[in-house]
């Protein structure tokens, strides 16, 4: 990537994906918008701290940034955050614990090599990250449902990571072309449920919007089985945009879209972003989805 297309985009406001920190307006979008103030967010972390220490059978990170996901993802309210966190190690360690517990490291590189999944390498205006699928990326011969479940659990993980992402949300574009009849062997009617989980409120991030271009009539029907799930709220949310790129660019700027979605993005590379990304989040992943319930 170009320093010109750097400076031009720094010139216009745009932030990268990688910000490791708050900037004013978004303190004071946290403030607004999700109730946190200092005040808040010291004595919610120190509720949520006990909730879970109540818990039967239970363990996961207790450290103060991991406990601000949820708090902020639930607007500061510890009942509903406490029940958010609940609701993902169900998922993780109970109901799909077929699908994360027995992930192993070189199953999830592979995964990410295959730039089925990525983020772009710069935020929205309102500070989103933009996180992205390619379905053409998918060989369903070189990689089963589970090691894409876990892709994407990977990539969407590493972006809540950010406060910057917990604050102002993910967009998500979902790029349906290639969608195959192999694919839809894969996603059974079980994962698609568990795709819907984590778009519903599974997961410690708020969806300001979904995005769905070239979609074929195999995607439309994956997608309706989805959709059934899914809340009124979220619904109107998703957008699909067939291939009207002009209209996509109502909701995502181009000047951040990768040129194949008529954008300005040049040598976009989701291979290179995805292993980079690995890297440094990939330990991170594993220590978060082998946390949860156990057996008595």
């Amino acid at each position: 990537m170009s320093s010109t297309y750097k400076d031009d985009l720094e010139s216009k406001g745009f932030l990268p994906f990688h910000l490791d920190h708050l900037t004013p307006h978004m303190i004071q979008k946290a403030k607004q918008e999700l109730n946190e103030t200092e005040s808040t967010r010291s004595s919610s972390i120190k509720q949520l701290r006990e909730l879970i220490k109540k818990e039967k059978n239970f363990q996961c990170r207790m450290d103060d940034e991991f406990l601000l996901q949820y708090l902020r993802a639930r607007k500061f309210n510890v009942k509903k955050a406490f029940d958010r966190l609940q609701t993902f190690y169900q998922m993780v360690s109970k109901s799909f614990s077929d699908v994360f517990l027995h992930m192993d490291e070189e199953s999830a590189k592979k995964a990410i090599r295959t730039g089925f999944m990525s983020h772009l390498p710069y935020r929205d205006k309102d500070g989103a990250a933009i996180v992205g699928f390619k379905m053409s990326n998918w060989n369903t011969e070189e990689l089963d449902a589970f090691s894409v479940m876990n892709c994407c659990g990977i990539v969407i993980q590493s972006a809540i990571d950010y406060p910057a992402t917990q604050v102002c949300g993910v967009q998500l574009l979902i790029d349906c072309k290639g969608t195959s009849v192999q694919h839809m062997t894969c996603l059974t009617p079980r994962l698609l449920y568990l795709v819907s989980k984590g778009l519903r409120g599974a997961m410690a991030i708020r969806f300001k919007g979904v995005h769905l271009i070239n979609a074929s009539a195999i995607f439309r029907y994956l997608w309706a089985i989805i959709n059934v799930f899914l809340t009124e709220k979220l619904r109107k949310r998703i957008h699909f945009h067939d291939n009207n790129l002009e209209n996509l660019h109502k909701y995502i700027p181009k000047e951040i879209l990768p040129t194949e979605y008529g954008g300005d993005c040049p040598n976009f590379d989701p291979h290179e972003l995805g292993l980079a990304e690995m890297e440094t989040f990939l330990p991170k992943y594993f220590q978060i989805m082998h946390d949860g319930y156990r057996k008595n």
